[in-house]
């Protein structure tokens, strides 16, 4: 029986203040490594460029991959994006170049409807499989943030859109 996706994209997250994979890497890359190896999708895109360090997200999400057995042939890499739209943008355009149709979209729960919302403004057939995350006053805080980004999102992504239609 063939995979439901045709890719699982990981999208970044902080990296910790030594420039290794932060705990938002760590838990999203184990959480789309488990829906690897539960034969969701056949190969990984991790997107995320660099934000506070020259290394990109996807780097060490690729090597948090690797190390959750999720082969290096199976792992792809964006490495440009510096936010959710741009993840969008970039891994629409990899999708293209390999024929991916269907996508599993990893980030957290707070994160997941603004990431579907902006991926599916460009088009995109995903779903979401957001990472496992403990309640605690930080994840309040982010749901609390994202409230407010998801209507601020709306009118960036629109006009991203209306600018993109106007260039040749």
């Amino acid at each position: 029986m063939a995979a439901p996706y045709d890719v699982i994209i990981v999208l970044g997250a902080a990296q910790a203040a030594d420039g290794s994979p932060g705990p938002a890497i760590m838990r999203r890359v184990a959480h789309a490594a488990k829906l690897f190896h539960a034969d969701q999708a056949p190969a990984v895109l991790m997107s995320g460029g660099p934000t506070r360090f020259e290394t990109p997200e996807s780097h060490d999400m690729a090597f948090c991959g690797v190390l959750s057995g999720v082969p290096e042939d199976a792992i792809h890499q964006e490495a440009r994006s510096t936010r959710t739209l741009e993840n969008a943008v970039y891994s629409q355009t990899i999708m293209a170049a390999e024929g991916w149709r269907r996508a599993l979209l990893v980030t957290d729960a707070f994160h997941m409807p603004r990431a579907l919302a902006t991926f599916r403004a460009f088009g995109m057939d995903v779903d979401g499989a957001p990472a496992p995350i403990s309640l605690s006053a930080r994840t309040v805080l982010a749901y609390g943030r994202e409230l407010v980004a998801r209507i601020v999102y709306r009118r960036v992504v629109r006009a991203y859109l209306a600018g993109r239609a106007e260039r040749p």
